[in-house]
């Protein structure tokens, strides 16, 4: 841990996390103790469009997993997260290559090339 960070202040970031209630939060994939993937809704993942909140955010799925249905699993339970804490539309930021992914679950495009990446939307 770094000298100038205080203990209650990486206690206090990681408890965000850990409350069911509140944004920031993370989501885990996993079978049994095998780590799968995750996503996280944060406030912000633009800083070129502040005006868009909440995001999911940092989708990640272990390349063994991949096409097995996990990616497109994570992303609906962090939205549906996300609306369930009362917010509604969602964003997220997806490279042109990984765009037609978020397509094909619902998400509709708002905007291109904002720094190389497309911009969704979803709404409840």
């Amino acid at each position: 841990m770094g000298q100038d960070v205080p203990l209650s202040y990486i206690e206090g970031r990681v408890e965000e996390n850990l409350t069911s209630n509140s944004i920031p939060f993370a989501l885990v994939a996993h079978r049994s103790k095998m780590f799968i993937g995750t996503a996280s809704v944060i406030a912000h993942d633009m800083d070129e469009r502040p005006q868009y909140s909440p995001w999911v955010a940092v989708v990640w799925v272990d390349p063994e997993h991949r096409g097995s249905g996990v990616g497109s699993a994570l992303v609906r339970a962090a939205a549906d997260a996300a609306f369930k804490l009362g917010h509604s539309p969602v964003y997220l930021c997806a490279t042109p290559e990984n765009s037609s992914f978020y397509r094909r679950l619902g998400w509709e495009a708002i905007e291109d090339d904002v720094s190389g990446m497309n911009v969704f939307m979803c709404s409840q």
